[in-house]
């Protein structure tokens, strides 16, 4: 007996010497935080944007913010990488501009400001900077020009079954033609949401998938002058990894063209946009290949070929044809690169129509114009618009630019896992893996009103290492319950929305062992909120053994079902008082710990099990010490 006894005084005291050393033990125990004793353990930041297109006309368009470069080289084109999701995503108002307050995980330091909206330089590398991020395309573009303002004294070289359409007409080194109109010609709004929708793959489709009706007869290729006019080309955009040179020809309407009938003569040397760069393989440097800008505008002249001279007006009785250089523009001149692609089928070796041109439905004076460079005939690699100075001047009739509606919603999407230690106001193991939850949580902005009119969450129990029986729940803490029209819940039986509180909440489940691994799907409309009054993951929080006992994040309140009178006892260090809750004093080196955590990553290891989470995180200590200042990606370093 006094064998055993002196083994249980031993394990005592090692056991008092363990906590001794991880818990704090001192007068000092229950006395609530000061403000200033804080750190909140969140691994988010605020970060102000502050985005200006400079667009003159009434134009919104959607931009996303990506933490890496959203662009890959797919085929013959750069696309975006689908793989790839957005931190944030946001619609300008009719000028172009956003300006507001997001949410993005504390370890990005640079982001990728991208937009397909034919208008947007893009994508655009950024920085954040004092906890701002700030975009200015007008000023953007004036800084990469001004590396590049001299044009050069005519020693560029063409092809010689070229023509240009004056012996004074020049480019810099990036392509820019010396002949290009001094202010933007930027079509209505309407004109660029369709050819940004209508020259673009759509769910893995394209224009030869969806359209087939236009590749016949060059039905959408050419152009037939009927009245006298002026024509001028606009460039709008390109999605070709290529830098390719666009031009026109003309030849008598009703006869048939052919590569020796026909003089082509240069538009734009490299139909480029000025957000376009290559990389060196063995250096990795990154230099700009483009210069265009949607709304460059260069006047095309009609070339008689009878009196060998250029003529402002097209004529009457003429049509007019379009070719490209595939890969044309190379160090400053026109080569043959990967040779010519013409609009008119069967001058084409492949006998492929390599032009889609399509008429605007409401007025007869724009023609869209969408080039093939290569072979996935997507017709995006290089886009213009016709304008056509004169109403009547073409023949009517082929097929029309489809219509389409102004984007009305954008989405933003937040991911991330919940990890809880389920023993509060006690501290325990803290190996944070008691209750592991993941979240996708959706919003839907009104691109109109900015308001937020939907939240669809995704919730999944991924691990349960405690021994309590713990049930989960969110609050939408910042709205009133009447913000919410309807909730609908799909997965498993057992969720609710629980009344008698003060905000909106939402019961999952009462018991995780039940639902392991399971999902739940929560659809909630809402009667247009802002988006800084549901930013996920809300307020979620565990209960255990019981529905009063609640965890929450740190300095997140609990709901009106929660037991107050636990707060203070054991462990527990908040002050109510001041906002601060569910927190508590620890060893030295750390201060503080909490008892739930928002990770932002769907990618998180589940901690070792008795293992504290600083153990199999090491740079969890760094991170608390530093009160989140450095080692702001502990969670994707494991030990």
């Amino acid at each position: 007996m006094k064998q055993l006894a002196l083994v249980s005084l031993v394990s005592a005291l090692v056991l008092s010497s363990c906590a001794d050393k991880d818990v704090y033990q001192g007068e000092r125990k229950n006395e609530p935080l000061k403000p200033t004793e804080v750190f909140d353990f969140n691994l988010m930041q605020q970060v102000k944007v502050n985005v200006d297109y400079g667009f003159t006309n009434d134009y919104y368009i959607i931009f996303d913010l990506y933490s890496q470069n959203p662009m890959k080289k797919e085929d013959d084109s750069w696309v975006k990488d689908e793989s790839l999701s957005p931190v944030y995503s946001a619609p300008t108002d009719k000028k172009g501009r956003y300006s507001g307050t997001i949410q993005i995980p504390s370890d990005i330091t640079e982001v990728w400001l991208y937009s397909d909206y034919p208008g947007a330089v893009s994508p655009v590398k950024l920085t954040i900077s004092n906890g701002a991020l700030n975009y200015n395309q007008v000023d953007y573009i004036t800084s990469l020009q001004v590396k590049t303002r001299g044009i050069t004294s005519g020693n560029h070289s063409y092809l010689d079954d070229w023509m240009l359409i004056s012996e004074k007409v020049d480019w810099d080194a990036y392509g820019l033609p010396s002949n290009i109109e001094e202010n933007l010609s930027v079509p209505p709004a309407e004109i660029l949401y369709s050819i940004q929708d209508t020259y673009s793959k759509i769910n893995g489709k394209k224009i030869k998938d969806l359209h087939p009706e236009w590749l016949n007869n060059n039905t959408t290729s050419e152009i037939k002058i009927i009245k006298d006019t002026e024509l001028s080309l606009v460039f709008i955009s390109s999605g070709a990894n290529f830098n390719n040179t666009v031009g026109y020809f003309t030849y008598p309407t009703g006869t048939v063209p052919t590569p020796a009938t026909i003089q082509k003569i240069l538009a734009f040397p490299n139909a480029s946009p000025i957000s376009k760069t290559s990389t060196d393989k063995e250096t990795q440097v990154v230099t700009r290949t483009g210069a265009l800008l949607c709304g460059h505008e260069v006047k095309l002249k009609y070339w008689n070929q009878a009196e060998q001279k250029f003529e402002n007006k097209f004529p009457a009785g003429v049509t007019v044809g379009w070719c490209l250089q595939a890969m044309g523009f190379n160090s400053g001149n026109i080569v043959n690169g990967m040779g010519i692609r013409y609009s008119y089928s069967s001058m084409n070796s492949d006998n492929s129509q390599r032009v889609v041109a399509l008429r605007d439905g409401s007025t007869d004076q724009i023609v869209a114009i969408g080039f093939e460079d290569n072979t996935d005939f997507d017709y995006c690699d290089a886009t213009f618009y016709l304008k056509i100075a004169e109403s009547n001047a073409v023949e009517p009739g082929g097929p029309e630019l489809p219509p389409v509606n102004p984007p009305s919603n954008v989405t933003t999407t937040y991911r991330g896992t919940l990890a809880y230690e389920d023993q509060w106001p006690a501290q325990k193991d803290y190996d944070m893996n008691d209750v592991m939850m993941t979240y996708q949580s959706t919003l839907y902005r009104n691109v109109v009103s900015g308001k937020i009119y939907k939240i669809v969450d995704e919730f999944i129990p991924i691990h349960n290492g405690g021994t309590y029986t713990s049930g989960f729940g969110y609050q939408l803490h910042n709205i009133e319950t009447n913000r919410v029209r309807s909730v609908d819940v799909s997965g498993p039986a057992g969720w609710r929305v629980e009344e008698g509180h003060s905000h909106p909440t939402v019961i999952l489940f009462d018991d995780i062992r039940s639902v392991l691994n399971q999902k739940f799907t929560v659809t909630i409309e809402l009667a247009d909120v802002e988006s800084s009054q549901v930013t996920p993951p809300y307020n979620p929080f565990i209960f255990v053994n019981g529905r009063s006992t609640e965890v929450h994040l740190v300095n997140y309140a609990p709901t009106n079902k929660a037991d107050m009178s636990l707060f203070n006892t054991k462990d527990d260090v908040s002050n109510i008082d001041a906002g601060i809750y569910y927190i508590a004093r620890y060893q030295e080196e750390i201060n503080i710990m909490p008892f739930a955590i928002n990770l932002p990553t769907l990618d998180f290891e589940v901690p070792t099990e008795y293992v504290k989470i600083y153990d199999t995180y090491p740079g969890f200590i760094d991170w608390v010490k530093s009160k989140g200042t450095t080692n702001k990606d502990w969670y994707k370093k494991k030990k």
